[in-house]
């Protein structure tokens, strides 16, 4: 009785794995449909930024040329930041040496009545192409994957194969050795045999 009701809870086991399986397939479609929407919404919203990625940072850095285009001197935007004019200028030369925070940046762009507009976008396409450029690399990896595997299955075998004929021939051998032996023994015997005669 116990035993039967071990192997049912392996089968109940092995039932509850295939539903799991189904569902995390399932699940795993459903996040990759999820991802698909939300690399498109992302790619919406981010289309006037592709092309600002091609906008390279003035010399001196987004501060300074923004102060000059907008006829501000150094001690004028400290006075409204609340620091020295050095302090100003550390700012502007930590923001073209890309060490100064994004708090730092947004205040300074509010004191010259501007925004500080902040976005990560991909180098050369969108989030979509981007993705099933890395679709198609896992897809390429996958298949190479597959046929180191069928190669390497291929050579076991072969291995394998030349082993059991090694080992056929090994039998083959020892029979002949073995009718080799018992020939020399009967004819022993038989010269034995005559010399006592």
């Amino acid at each position: 009785m116990g035993k039967n009701r071990e192997i049912g809870n392996r089968e109940e086991g092995v039932g509850n794995r295939k539903a799991a399986g189904v569902s995390w397939e399932r699940r795993r479609g459903m996040e990759w449909k999820m991802q698909m929407i939300a690399q498109r919404e992302l790619d919406r919203q981010l289309r006037p930024f592709l092309i600002a990625r091609r906008v390279h940072r003035p010399l001196g850095g987004w501060l300074r040329a923004v102060r000059k285009a907008l006829g501000l001197s150094a001690t004028e935007l400290a006075k409204d930041l609340r620091v020295s004019p050095s302090a100003f200028f550390r700012m502007e030369r930590a923001e073209w040496k890309d060490k100064i925070s994004l708090a730092g940046l947004e205040k300074a762009a509010m004191a010259m009545s501007c925004k500080l507009v902040y976005a990560i976008v991909p180098y050369k396409e969108s989030f979509e192409e981007h993705a099933a450029k890395e679709v198609k690399h896992l897809v390429q990896r996958q298949k190479t994957e597959r046929r180191r595997k069928r190669k390497l299955a291929l050579a076991m075998a072969g291995v394998e194969k030349t082993w059991e004929q090694k080992q056929e021939g090994t039998a083959v051998a020892t029979r002949r050795m073995r009718r080799l032996v018992e020939a020399l023994w009967e004819k022993m015997k038989e010269e034995m045999a005559a010399g006592k005669g």
